[in-house]
């Protein structure tokens, strides 16, 4: 599977998911287990992401914060 049909499908995952999350809120029941699901999901998309950039921005990302 490639890494962009990944992400595609952690998307979706995380949309499914802040539903869920949305109505337990409405419903006032705890979503404790779901919010650490989302913060996996999220971490694993920004882990992808980062993955798939050139390897030129990888090695020089650190140049911007260096000027203000």
């Amino acid at each position: 599977m490639s890494k962009q049909n990944v992400e595609k499908m952690l998307k979706s995952e995380l949309e499914s998911l802040n539903t869920r999350i949305d109505q337990k809120i409405i419903k006032g029941l705890s979503y404790a287990r779901d919010a650490k699901q989302h913060k996996y999901l999220l971490a694993r998309i920004a882990q992808i992401r980062k993955a798939s950039r050139p390897a030129f921005f990888q090695k020089f990302s650190f140049v911007p914060t260096l000027f203000f």
